[in-house]
C-alpha cells in the first residue's frame, strides 16, 4: 500500500477530522458512478476509490487523536526550545533537536533550519528553507521579514556558499547575513538585542 496520507493528500499528523473530510473530497471526485458512460475512467475511477478507501480504513483505525495532539505540543515544544538554543548560540545542539520533530513539513521546522543553516554560514540553504517557510505560510511576519532580508542580501551581492565555497562577494555577504540573521533572531525571536 502507498503511503496512506499521500492518497489521501494531507500531512502527517492530520485530525480524523481532517482525514475524513480528505476522504469526502476524494469520495466525490472519483466515484465511479460519476463514469459509467466511459468505461477507461471508470476502471481508472474504481483503481483508485479502492486505494482511498485502503487509505482511509488504514489511518481511521491507526491513528488516535490524542496522539496526534501529543505530538503536536511535543512538536511546539522542541520549536520553543530550538528558538532558545539559536538565541544562545548553540546551534549544532539547535539543528540535532529539529531532527526530533515529527511533522517535518510544518513551516516552522523550515524556518528555524533555515535560521541555523544562516548562523553556520549556508545562505544558500538558510535562503532556500526560509523562503519555504514563507512561501507555506506568507502571513507570517517573522518568516516574511527572514525571506526578505536573505533575498535582499542574495539580491546584492550575488550567490554565496556555493559546494563549500565563497566567491568574492562571499565575503561581505557573510558578514551582512550574519548581521541579518543575527537581527532576526533577536528581534523576531523574542530577544532584546
Amino acid at each position: 500500500m502507498r503511503d496512506p496520507y499521500d492518497v489521501l493528500g494531507i500531512r502527517r499528523g492530520a485530525s480524523k477530522d481532517e482525514i475524513r473530510a480528505a476522504y469526502r473530497e476524494l469520495v466525490k471526485r472519483y466515484h465511479p458512478d460519476k463514469f459509467q458512460s466511459n468505461p477507461d475512467m471508470l476502471k481508472l475511477a474504481e483503481e483508485k476509490m479502492k486505494e482511498v478507501n485502503e487509505a482511509y480504513n488504514y489511518l481511521i483505525n491507526h491513528i488516535d487523536d490524542d496522539d496526534v495532539s501529543r505530538d503536536d505540543a511535543e512538536d511546539e515544544r522542541i520549536y520553543a526550545q530550538v528558538r532558545q538554543m539559536i538565541q544562545s548560540g548553540a546551534f549544532y545542539e539547535a539543528e540535532d533537536l529539529l531532527v526530533k520533530v515529527s511533522d517535518k513539513s510544518n513551516p516552522e521546522w523550515y524556518f528555524l533550519n533555515g535560521i541555523i543553516y544562516a548562523q553556520r554560514g549556508w545562505y544558500d540553504k538558510a535562503h532556500e528553507y526560509i523562503k519555504h517557510a514563507y512561501e507555506m505560510r506568507p502571513d507570517n511576519q517573522e518568516y516574511a521579514q527572514a525571506y526578505r532580508s536573505l533575498s535582499r542580501a542574495s539580491k546584492t551581492y550575488g550567490p554565496v556558499y556555493n559546494g563549500g565555497q565563497i566567491n568574492e562577494t562571499g565575503q561581505c555577504l557573510s558578514c551582512c547575513a550574519t548581521l541579518a540573521c543575527a537581527d532576526l533572531c533577536c528581534n523576531c525571536m523574542g530577544g532584546g538585542c
